[in-house]
């Protein structure tokens, strides 16, 4: 009898008393994220090295896709420039002709990059693919874990925000995504400490420019001149560098392809319905019209917009601050791929650090990290039930930040005198370093 009872399961109502406790306590769900981070970290850098890194035939996964997946097109546009022929990823039949003879008939991509991102690529495209594409997925992760780490002031923070799914999104894809969210983070926890080298991570997101819009026009309205200058100078370099590295083909081939990258991204949607998170691909995946999408997305892009200024502008506490920054970039574009949701990663960190400051989590703050692990598969829920489960992250996120932002001064959810956050951390309100 002894025996049996001590092998029992647990009663129903102990779950989830157990559950209650987990996330009613801020030190606990901190706990807990760190014991996850633990094995979540290893699995996804094992997965993403042996699954998409390696494969049973040159240049293929064991997936059986093209090595690196998205990465492909940079090594290919990387290779091209660096043989001097910049301008050829800029001619559609010819870059889909490349891609070809280096992966195979079913790599195909279009090159909407500026000239800019050709620097990196012909860099990384020294290497053969599969060593491209490590270099490149450890430079992502060490940039990204770096950022974070230093805007928590711990390896805490870097190791949880390692763990979130969109990272594994991202790498998956053979992406930049963690490079843009790692440069906004630097730059938002930089930007008074270290206004030029702030200016300088702001700068080297040019090869992005739907991303790299937001922190200029901030810099402007706040009147942070020396770290706009430092941005606008690096941006220059980098068009000047490209200019002199490749000539000006490649610069004459962007400009005239970007009507065709509206028509194929937006109108035809080349890449996929289920691929673009923004809100204007939330309306075309319910079968709205171009006009309705854009309204819709317009509307979602002043509310960002506005927030960012109204939290930058205002006097607003820097976690904070950043975390609007973070949160707005991503819902200010159109096109707005699962992978480059990657930024909501710090935002949600900033939150965190600026709810520690105000003495603890709300409960809409809870309920975004609770539901975390739900955001694996944004595409995969897009595709199967036509839910934009990546517009509802985004979404939540700015939302949290505007709760903060908007309400200063109510209550948090303070943990008791049982559950206070541990020294240290992301639970110690000294262990992060000022913005």
């Amino acid at each position: 009898m002894t025996g049996r009872h001590a092998t029992a399961p647990a009663p129903r109502g102990a779950w989830r008393a157990a559950f209650a406790d987990l996330v009613g306590s801020d030190a606990r769900l901190l706990a807990f994220a760190r014991r996850a981070a633990w094995i979540l970290v290893p699995l996804t850098l094992g997965v993403v090295a042996v699954l998409y890194g390696t494969g049973p035939e040159p240049r293929r996964n064991w997936r059986g896709d093209v090595l690196g997946v998205d990465f492909s097109q940079i090594w290919v546009a990387g290779r091209a420039a660096l043989e001097g022929r910049a301008g050829e990823p800029y001619d559609l039949p010819v870059h889909l002709a490349n891609l070809k003879a280096a992966f195979g008939p079913d790599c195909r991509f279009a090159w909407h990059y500026p000239p800019v991102f050709l620097l990196p690529a012909a860099a990384l495209a020294v290497w053969e693919p599969q060593a491209a594409f490590w270099l490149w997925t450890a430079l992502s992760v060490g940039l990204f874990a770096l950022a974070m780490g230093l805007a928590a002031g711990c390896r805490d923070g870097a190791g949880i925000a390692l763990a979130h799914p969109l990272v594994f999104c991202t790498l998956v894809y053979g992406q930049n995504a963690l490079f843009t969210a790692a440069l906004l983070t630097l730059g938002a926890t930089l930007v008074d400490r270290r206004p030029w080298l702030a200016g300088l991570c702001f700068g080297l997101l040019c090869y992005k420019p739907h991303f790299a819009v937001l922190a200029p026009l901030l810099l402007l309205a706040t009147g942070r001149r020396a770290c706009l200058g430092a941005c606008l100078a690096t941006m220059l370099a980098l068009a000047a560098a490209a200019l002199a590295a490749f000539g000006p083909a490649p610069w004459i081939g962007f400009l005239q392809t970007l009507g065709t990258t509206n028509q194929i991204i937006l109108r035809d949607a080349g890449a996929g319905l289920d691929v673009n998170a923004s809100a204007f691909g939330a309306v075309r995946l319910a079968g709205g019209t171009m006009a309705a999408a854009w309204a819709f997305q317009g509307l979602v892009a002043l509310a960002a917009l506005a927030l960012a200024l109204r939290s930058w502008r205002g006097p607003t506490p820097a976690p904070l601050r950043a975390a609007a920054l973070l949160a707005a970039v991503p819902l200010l574009s159109p096109y707005l791929p699962v992978y480059d949701l990657a930024p909501l990663v710090p935002a949600t960190l900033f939150l965190v650090l600026a709810a520690r400051d105000a003495g603890g989590l709300r409960w809409p703050e809870r309920a975004l990290l609770c539901a975390t692990p739900l955001f694996a598969l944004p595409r995969l829920v897009a595709d199967l039930t036509g839910v934009p489960l990546g517009l509802g992250l985004a979404l939540a996120v700015l939302a949290c930040v505007a709760l903060r932002v908007l309400h200063p001064g109510g209550a948090p959810t303070r943990p008791g005198p049982s559950t206070a956050p541990r020294p240290g951390g992301l639970g110690h309100r000294e262990s992060a370093p000022r913005a």
